[in-house]
């Protein structure tokens, strides 16, 4: 495609035009600390503090405690790792995976490309097939074009899939609008030519 992600080459077809590509802005999102996840997580770190430095100080009093015995300050630290995911270490790995993710639209498709952990991954949505376009404007804002199914064990979650935190979606938006229209106009004179 281009520089901005290398080694996805041969991937659009003859006569497929780049109209946009970018890459989400990847700071931390201080939004995401507005959720009952950093309360719960709040409260998950405090517990797991108070517990961690209760055990300590009640086996540094005692000198006759057997050996597994010993490590039961420590039962707290699943806990503490725990809380602190919740209060704002997801907000860090979510930061981390916007930095390894790059965006390509083309005049057919948009691309997600993602490269972390040694794991590279490529998702392709054709613009023709995308029932609705959503704008969440602002800087940055999000071009929203398909909804992710996950099923986990006790159901199936849907979340957005789009262009996300990206710098200027009323541009990305109007490219995306615009390259639709024409596909489907395409579609339709195609079509009406086979009658």
């Amino acid at each position: 495609m281009s520089n901005i992600a290398s080694g996805w080459e041969g991937l659009i077809a003859e006569g497929e035009e780049i109209l946009w590509q970018g890459q989400p802005n990847s700071r931390i999102d201080l939004r995401g600390l507005f959720n009952p996840q950093t309360l719960m997580g709040a409260f998950f770190t405090g517990f797991s503090l108070f517990w961690i430095a209760m055990a300590a100080q009640m086996m540094s009093g005692a000198s006759n405690i057997p050996f597994p015995f010993r490590f039961f300050p420590l039962f707290g630290v699943p806990f503490l790792l725990m809380g602190l995911w919740m209060l704002g270490g997801r907000l860090i790995f979510e930061a981390y995976l916007r930095s390894q993710t790059y965006y390509t639209l083309t005049s057919r498709q948009a691309f997600i490309a993602r490269n972390a952990f040694g794991k590279r991954t490529l998702e392709s949505y054709k613009i023709r097939d995308m029932p609705r376009l959503t704008l969440e404007d602002g800087s940055p804002g999000s071009v929203i074009f398909a909804q992710s199914q996950r099923r986990t064990a006790r159901r199936t979650q849907s979340g957005p899939v789009g262009f996300v935190q990206i710098d200027d979606p009323r541009r990305v938006y109007s490219l995306l609008d615009q390259a639709r229209s024409d596909l489907r106009a395409r579609a339709r004179d195609k079509e009406s030519k086979t009658r």
